[in-house]
Protein backbone atom coordinates (compact mmCIF):
# COMPACT_ATOMS: atom_id res chain seq x y z
CA UNK A 1 0.00 0.00 0.00
CA UNK A 2 2.81 2.40 0.84
CA UNK A 3 4.59 1.79 -2.46
CA UNK A 4 1.39 2.58 -4.39
CA UNK A 5 1.12 5.91 -2.55
CA UNK A 6 4.76 6.74 -3.28
CA UNK A 7 4.38 5.89 -6.98
CA UNK A 8 1.20 7.97 -7.32
CA UNK A 9 2.80 10.95 -5.56
CA UNK A 10 5.85 10.67 -7.82
CA UNK A 11 3.65 10.59 -10.93
CA UNK A 12 1.68 13.62 -9.73
CA UNK A 13 4.91 15.49 -9.05
CA UNK A 14 6.16 14.78 -12.58
CA UNK A 15 2.82 15.94 -14.01
CA UNK A 16 2.92 19.21 -12.03
CA UNK A 17 6.51 19.90 -13.12
CA UNK A 18 5.63 19.21 -16.76
CA UNK A 19 2.58 21.48 -16.70
CA UNK A 20 4.46 24.33 -15.03
CA UNK A 21 7.30 24.10 -17.55
CA UNK A 22 4.80 24.11 -20.42
CA UNK A 23 3.06 27.22 -19.07
CA UNK A 24 6.37 29.03 -18.56
CA UNK A 25 7.51 28.23 -22.10
CA UNK A 26 4.18 29.27 -23.62
CA UNK A 27 4.28 32.60 -21.77
CA UNK A 28 7.83 33.20 -23.03
CA UNK A 29 6.84 32.57 -26.66
CA UNK A 30 3.75 34.78 -26.23
CA UNK A 31 5.93 37.65 -24.97
CA UNK A 32 8.37 37.19 -27.86
CA UNK A 33 5.48 37.18 -30.35
CA UNK A 34 4.17 40.44 -28.90
CA UNK A 35 7.63 41.96 -29.06
CA UNK A 36 8.12 40.95 -32.70
CA UNK A 37 4.78 42.33 -33.90
CA UNK A 38 5.03 45.42 -36.16
CA UNK A 39 2.27 47.19 -34.18
CA UNK A 40 4.32 47.45 -30.99
CA UNK A 41 4.40 51.25 -30.91
CA UNK A 42 0.91 51.80 -32.35
CA UNK A 43 2.02 52.79 -35.86
CA UNK A 44 0.36 51.15 -38.87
Amino acid sequence: MLSIMMISMFIMLIAIITMSLASILSKKTFMDREKNSPFECGFD
